[in-house]
């Protein structure tokens, strides 16, 4: 939604982030799957599916070349993956807090945009529901 302000390099820190986001609980689903495809083609770079990377390296290298708003637009996008198979289970949980806490973003912020989330994810099925 907001990844396209990133610049290259935040874009391909967030892909990072978003593949360990997806190996959060050790199952990669088709719907995160999905989710990296779309973020490849919404930041106008080729999507990936594997990193080498290590999570603590990518939040730092994130946090060292990012403002504040573009922290959160991140923790905003690797929300929408951890929750994109409606699962959302302990060790998904534990991620985001460590994403969350390595960007001093407080807990407050980080329950509003998961409401958010659920409220646009919401009225987005009642939208396809309502025109198919």
């Amino acid at each position: 939604m907001f990844l396209n302000s990133l610049s290259k390099k935040q874009k391909n820190l967030f892909m990072d982030l978003a593949i360990k986001a997806a190996e959060a609980n050790g199952v990669v689903e088709l719907a995160e799957k999905n989710m990296l495809k779309a973020y490849g083609m919404e930041m106008e770079i080729s999507p990936f599916y594997s990193s080498d990377c290590e999570t603590e390296m990518v939040l730092q290298e994130i946090k060292d070349v990012s403002t504040e708003s573009e922290l959160k637009i991140v923790l905003f996008e690797i929300l929408g993956i951890l929750i994109s198979d409606e699962d959302f289970d302990d060790s998904e949980k534990e991620f985001l807090n460590r994403v969350r806490t390595s960007f001093d973003i407080s807990q407050e912020k980080c329950d509003e945009m998961l409401k958010l989330l659920y409220d646009y994810s919401s009225v987005y099925q009642k939208i396809v529901a309502a025109v198919l």
